[in-house]
C-alpha cells in the first residue's frame, strides 16, 4: 500500500470513529467503500457498494431477480468464479538444474529469489531496397539466464561457479571440454505438477558472477549468476 493508500485509509477510519455516534449504519456500511475510492481502487469501491445494496444480507438479495433476472449475490458469484481462473503468477516457479556428463554431481543448495531470461532472441539484417528496407534473418541469438540467489555461510554457491569457471579455463591456458561445464537449466512455469505449467529447458554455461556487498544495508547478500546458451543443435 503506497503513502496515498495510508492517508486515506486512515482518515476514513477517523472520520468514521467521530461520526460513529451520531450516524446510523446505513451510512456506516459505505466506510469500506469510500476508503477504497479514496485509496484509488475504484473497481473495490464499485463492488463494495453494489454489495450493500443488492448483496446477499439486503432486501434485493434474498432471491429477488434484480439484475438480468439474477440476484447480485449469484452474479458476484459467478465473477468471482470467472477471475478464478488459473494464470500464471510471477512468484510461482521451479528451477532444476542438472550436470551434463557427470553422474555423480554434488547436491546444490540454491535459493532463487529471481530469475529473468530472454525466452525468444533473433537476429536481423536491415536492408535496403530502393527508398524503402526490409529484416533480412541471420538467426537466433543465444538465450541470456541471469539468477539472484543466496548464497550460504561457507560461499557454496560462489564455490560452485570457480569450479564450473576453473573447468571452462584452465590455468594453464588451455579450455576444458563443455561437457564438463555445461548444465542443462529446467524452469517450470506456474505449476510443476505432471502435466502442468510451461517449461523451457536449456544447455547453458558460466559467463559472470557478481557479488553484492554493503556495510549499510542489514539484509543477505545476495549473488547473481549469468549463464549464456552453449548450442542450439541438441547435441548435449
Amino acid at each position: 500500500m503506497d503513502i496515498f493508500s495510508r492517508l486515506a485509509s486512515q482518515a476514513t477510519e477517523k472520520l468514521a470513529n467521530k461520526v460513529s455516534s451520531k450516524l446510523n449504519s446505513k451510512v456506516l456500511k459505505y466506510t469500506t467503500a469510500a476508503r477504497k475510492l479514496l485509496g484509488g481502487d475504484f473497481n473495490g469501491a464499485a463492488n463494495a457498494v453494489l454489495d450493500n445494496i443488492y448483496g446477499a444480507g439486503s432486501s434485493y438479495g434474498a432471491g429477488n431477480a434484480v439484475l438480468a433476472r439474477s440476484t447480485w449475490a449469484s452474479m458476484y458469484q459467478q465473477y468471482r468464479e470467472a477471475q478464478a481462473v488459473l494464470r500464471e503468477r510471477q512468484n510461482l516457479w521451479h528451477l532444476l538444474i542438472e550436470p551434463v556428463g557427470k553422474i555423480g554431481a554434488p547436491a546444490l543448495n540454491m535459493l532463487a529469489q529471481e530469475i529473468s531470461y530472454n525466452g525468444v532472441a533473433l537476429g536481423y539484417d536491415t536492408k535496403k531496397l530502393g527508398s524503402g528496407f526490409t529484416q533480412a534473418p541471420t538467426g537466433r541469438d543465444p538465450v541470456t539466464l541471469t539468477i539472484t540467489t543466496l548464497d550460504s555461510a561457507d560461499g557454496e554457491i560462489k564455490a560452485w561457479m570457480e569450479n564450473l569457471a576453473a573447468l571452462a579455463a584452465h590455468p594453464d591456458g588451455t579450455y576444458g571440454l563443455l561437457s564438463d561445464y555445461a548444465n542443462t537449466f529446467t524452469i517450470t512455469h506456474a505449476h510443476w505438477e505432471q502435466g502442468r505449467g510451461y517449461t523451457a529447458s536449456w544447455v547453458l554455461v558460466p559467463v559472470d558472477c557478481q557479488v553484492s556487498l554493503n556495510r549499510t544495508v542489514e539484509d543477505f547478500s545476495t549473488v547473481t549468476l549469468t549463464f549464456t546458451q552453449a548450442e542450439t543443435f541438441g547435441a548435449l
